[in-house]
């Protein structure tokens, strides 16, 4: 066998499962993010945790993202072109009123957390975020949320 040839000594096969069990497993997580390596390191975070994390470059895609299939909390940018973080917040509650979605805002720029939290999101971090604390917010969002949707069950 060459060394390029997957090894099915382990009894992992190409394109199995491989999804790593942890704090957020089975917890749907959108990331929206306008800046590629700040996307994947925070996809990567959260998946590392065991979260199921699908991304957005913009705010516009984070919507129709959502409206594809609901998540169970998100994190966005505040700083993005065209749409900024505070215009998702708004449509987020305008569009989904029946479902509390906590979303996570995570900005490069020194906006007042007050402010933040005042336009409807439910916790702010600084860029880069720390990735046990940007993981322990999730989940303490999670636990708080009365209608958690598993995406194992």
């Amino acid at each position: 066998m060459s060394p390029s040839e997957p090894s099915s000594a382990s009894g992992v096969q190409p394109g199995d499962d491989m999804r790593v069990a942890g704090p957020l497993a089975g917890y749907r997580v959108l990331v929206v993010e306008d800046d590629a390596d700040s996307r994947d390191a925070i996809r990567l975070t959260l998946e590392a945790s065991g979260a199921s994390v699908s991304t957005a470059a913009s705010a516009s895609e984070a919507l129709a993202a959502l409206a594809a299939q609901p998540c169970d909390v998100v994190v966005s940018d505040l700083a993005m072109p065209e749409q900024s973080g505070f215009w998702l917040i708004t449509k987020i509650r305008q569009l989904f009123p029946r479902r509390h979605v906590p979303v996570i805002a995570v900005t490069g720029h020194p906006f007042p957390p007050d402010g933040v939290l005042r336009a409807g999101f439910d916790d702010v971090m600084q860029k880069p975020p720390d990735p046990d604390a940007l993981c322990a917010a999730v989940a303490a969002l999670l636990s708080a949320d009365d209608t958690p949707r598993r995406t194992d069950g």
